[in-house]
């Protein structure tokens, strides 16, 4: 009788030549988790952690968490492929990538599937907040627009490359320490965007969006407004140039995310017409 052939496993760090692998399991795996992100899973390749699990040379599983801002980790990426079990794969994958982050104490998951939000419950994440979603017709005009842009002073202009180090500082001072962007990011905002825009008084930028664009929907993907300008009707001179924009383009709605405790947000995106579509998704942090 010829004995079994035994294919040992390992754990090794991803690098980019992995990438065809990855791209096999990213297609054919059965439980996927991707990040919202500006990035595709595979373009965190050459960053680290990002850590493989392989029977052989197949790649059964990834978890990739690298920290962009620094100091801003996320589940970027977590994969198995149809033979591996989230829970051993998480087991195996997660001590090499907590190893590496321990140094700044905090990871952070957002749950877009119940298999992913049971596995982060299981593994000791703590809830943090409710992302929800709002949607709102594009075949009703916004608010009134012009003498709201008088009033203010206020000019709202498409986005060039000269106006992202104001737009990076702008992000920076509006957005808590989790949802910030670093700079690289919202470089890859604007070239990805369909529109993005500024509000300008007295040649100072004090605002800015980004949004997005499908065949049947529009996305306000980021809106911000320095501290010292909001409550001031800047984010709803922005919000309704967005809606204006997008209108011309006969798309049938806009949608937008934000947090379930964010007040301020809330408030701006229900005057414009926005209403809670009842989807949400649930923020976890694995701390020390």
């Amino acid at each position: 009788m010829k004995s079994a052939v035994i294919i040992e496993r390992q754990l090794r760090r991803a690098t980019p030549e992995d990438i065809a692998h990855l791209r096999q399991l990213l297609q054919g795996g059965r439980y996927i988790h991707r990040h919202l992100d500006w990035r595709t899973p595979l373009d965190w390749l050459g960053h680290q952690p990002f850590w493989l699990l392989l029977t052989g040379e197949r790649v059964d599983a990834a978890l990739a968490c690298p920290p962009d801002p620094p100091g801003v980790a996320w589940v970027r990426l977590f994969a198995c492929s149809e033979w591996e079990r989230p829970a051993e794969a998480w087991h195996a994958l997660f001590p090499k990538v907590w190893e590496t982050l321990a140094h700044q104490n905090v990871l952070a998951a957002i749950a877009l599937r119940p298999w992913f939000a049971h596995l982060l419950e299981r593994e000791h994440f703590t809830l943090y907040q409710h992302v929800v979603t709002l949607w709102r017709s594009l075949n009703d005009p916004p608010g009134e627009h012009e003498n709201e842009l008088r009033r203010l002073g206020v000019t709202i202009r498409p986005m060039g490359m000269d106006d992202l180090e104001a737009v990076a500082s702008i992000d920076n001072s509006a957005f808590e320490w989790l949802w910030r962007n670093s700079a690289a990011d919202i470089y890859r905002s604007w070239q990805q965007a369909a529109y993005a825009s500024v509000a300008v008084i007295a040649d100072r930028i004090v605002g800015f969006q980004f949004s997005t664009l499908s065949p049947m929907n529009a996305h306000l993907a980021r809106l911000a407004v320095h501290p010292s300008w909001q409550r001031h009707g800047v984010g709803q001179a922005l919000l309704n140039d967005v809606i204006r924009h997008f209108r011309s383009y006969r798309v049938t709605q806009l949608t937008v995310n934000t947090q379930q405790d964010n007040q301020a947000s809330l408030a701006l995106y229900q005057k414009a017409g926005f209403r809670l579509t009842g989807e949400e998704y649930l923020v976890y942090l694995y701390t020390h």
